[in-house]
């Protein structure tokens, strides 16, 4: 039975609806795309690489089964599993495009497929991820009334 004070991804807005799958993005994670999406509209030439990018990203995600012969590792890879909080695991995953990093994981929402991405890293300067905001996205993952943990 849910919580009412427990916080859940249905509530996140969807920036992708595809065949197969959703991307909605938490309240950290939402404005950090809308600002590329608003710089992109200012012919901003990063934020035009970013927005093409990551768009083509989510409509993969969206509309395939089999992301991951759509998607490389080097536009959607798993950084690994980390503590949610509550004595499991959840798998972090990350879309990747033009120093801008979107962590979150895979989970059921409305019967739905959906990446439920929480914390952007808007100005990565080094391959490896930041293992600060992979923790924190963790943990909120674990809060989120559709997340189910694993052992």
């Amino acid at each position: 039975m849910k919580d009412s004070s427990q916080p859940t991804a249905t509530a996140f807005p969807i920036v992708c609806r595809g065949l197969v799958g959703d991307v909605r993005l938490g309240p950290d994670a939402y404005p950090e795309y809308a600002a590329i999406l608003q710089l992109a509209e200012v012919n901003d030439e990063n934020a035009l690489k970013r927005k093409a990018h990551i768009e083509r990203y989510f409509r993969e995600f969206g509309g395939y089964v089999e992301i991951h012969r759509r998607l490389s590792d080097e536009k959607f890879k798993k950084e690994g599993n980390f503590p949610d909080g509550h004595h499991g695991n959840v798998a972090i995953w990350t879309f990747k495009s033009w120093q801008w990093r979107l962590y979150g994981t895979t989970l059921t929402v409305e019967r739905r497929r959906c990446f439920v991405g929480l914390k952007v890293d808007a100005s990565k300067k080094q391959n490896q991820a930041n293992r600060q905001l992979l923790k924190s996205t963790a943990k909120e993952i674990g809060e989120l009334f559709e997340y189910r943990p694993t052992k």
